[in-house]
């Protein structure tokens, strides 16, 4: 299911917000209602309980960078 999208920012608040795909929400349906985001040089949004996979992800891709 992999997917390359640009998505706007849109103000709420203080903060930016950005929806997510509406293929990403059909294909995970009821079975996420929280995400977690993990960030350095690149956000990596993900459904709650894969954390580790998404931050073992984020370590190779920074490894990769400092190369």
């Amino acid at each position: 299911m992999g997917f390359k999208i640009s998505r706007k920012l849109f103000h709420i608040g203080r903060s930016q917000a950005v929806t997510l795909p509406a293929g990403w929400c059909a294909y995970y349906g009821s079975r996420v209602n929280k995400v977690t985001i993990l960030g350095n040089s690149l956000l990596i949004i993900v459904p709650s309980g894969l954390e580790d996979k998404a931050q073992k992800l984020a370590e190779e891709i920074e490894r990769d960078e400092s190369k």
